[in-house]
């Protein structure tokens, strides 16, 4: 009986980590207009518009990563190309990587790891689609009064 009423107490309660941003929603109108540099040509990408140009039998992924060296985008990388012939079965014909960091960083983790044609790596320096499409900066990310390495310390025990 307790074991219920807690659980009844917690449902009842509201959960902010399941609050997705209103701009998650519609990906393609929040993204519009963020141009990214494709590695390898260079070409400036305009990734709302990438999203909305896919043909409607086909599909265009899209990754936020974050910076060339993390472990996460090492492993959506190798998980594009690993799975890539499952996602085209599915219909996806485009994957668009979007890599926090300059273009060199994101031409060496191209190289280093060799993603499938129509597995596109973008750079994006500033983290610019990223906060277009309302991804966390982490806790006070514009606070200058707070050492790097306590928020750091504080993001990594949870708080």
């Amino acid at each position: 009986m307790r074991s219920a009423l807690i659980l009844l107490a917690l449902g009842a309660s509201p959960c902010r980590g399941l609050v997705v941003p209103l701009s998650a929603a519609r990906p393609a109108a929040s993204l519009a207009g963020v141009e990214l540099l494709r590695v390898g040509d260079g070409e400036k990408i305009d990734v709302g518009a990438a999203l909305t140009q896919t043909a409607a039998s086909e599909k265009t992924l899209l990754i936020l990563g974050c910076h060339a060296g993390d472990f996460n985008t090492v492993e959506y990388v190798q998980r594009c190309r690993a799975f890539w012939p499952q996602l085209q079965a599915k219909g996806v014909s485009r994957c668009l990587i979007a890599v926090n960091g300059q273009a060199s960083s994101c031409e060496t983790l191209g190289e280093l790891l060799g993603p499938p044609d129509g597995v596109e790596l973008l750079a994006d320096p500033t983290g610019e689609a990223g906060r277009a499409f309302g991804v966390s900066r982490g806790w006070r990310p514009d606070d200058a009064r707070v050492p790097p390495a306590l928020k750091l310390f504080v993001v990594g025990v949870g708080l």
